[in-house]
């Protein structure tokens, strides 16, 4: 099992699109100091590693040590932790930003510990992008998302697919400008990418092979060429007062 995760989180880091730079400009400009950020549900630490030109020390955090083992090295610091208790002193973050991880955790739980580990004036962001689309074939992701996969899908999937709108703290909101995560891949680059998904995981431990049933169509549509890939970038962030 932990090599099959290792796997996992190897797959991750290769194929989960990155976050725009201006992401964690904004960010660091909402903080009141910065000092010390942390990444919760942090996986291979892609949303660490963008955090860390502007934080003088970024804490990476997940409940698999497999996946942090696949991270690459950096000046991120990575530890084994649940999410609502850290292993931290009290108002001793700038921020906390959790990328596409937030349906994991016991929310309640980890809104108290953000409240407790957060310094005054510092900033809680949810981070996660919905849905992909691929210039040229409109649709076609979705649909497989939505089609075969569905019964794959954990419940909590549909929070992330619409940016955790009924996340909700006693603190003023922050309201991102906006953005998309856009990239060129070829067919290849997204089907490395879908094998990362969850439903798809799911269904090939219970013998079923979905993902061999899609690909010779999506490559036949794609061709030998790059398609430009845009996925709708969401963040939901307060400031604690």
């Amino acid at each position: 099992m932990t090599e099959s995760l290792f796997q996992l989180g190897s797959q991750y880091q290769q194929f989960r699109p990155t976050y725009p730079p201006s992401l964690f400009q904004w960010l660091a400009n909402q903080c009141p100091s910065r000092d010390r950020a942390m990444d919760l549900g942090c996986g291979s630490g892609q949303a660490s590693r963008g955090l860390e030109p502007w934080f003088r020390q970024v804490i990476g955090a997940d409940i698999s040590h497999p996946q942090l083992l696949a991270a690459p090295p950096s000046s991120s610091h990575y530890l084994v932790s649940v999410a609502h208790r850290l292993p931290l002193a009290d108002a001793s973050l700038d921020l906390i930003t959790v990328a596409q991880a937030y349906h994991w955790f016991d929310q309640t739980a980890f809104q108290a510990e953000a409240e407790r580990t957060l310094r005054p004036g510092g900033v809680l962001a949810l981070i996660s992008y919905g849905i992909c689309e691929v210039a040229g074939l409109e649709g076609m992701i979705r649909d497989f998302h939505d089609g075969p996969l569905a019964p794959w899908w954990p419940a909590q999937r549909a929070q992330v697919v619409a940016g955790y709108p009924d996340a909700s703290l006693p603190w003023p909101a922050l309201t991102y400008p906006g953005d998309s995560i856009t990239l060129d891949w070829y067919a290849t680059d997204m089907l490395g990418y879908l094998d990362t998904w969850s439903a798809l995981v799911q269904a090939a431990r219970a013998g079923e092979s979905l993902l061999d049933d899609f690909a010779p169509r999506l490559k036949q549509a794609w061709r030998k060429t790059q398609r430009t890939v845009r996925w709708p970038l969401r963040v939901r962030a307060w400031r604690k007062q």
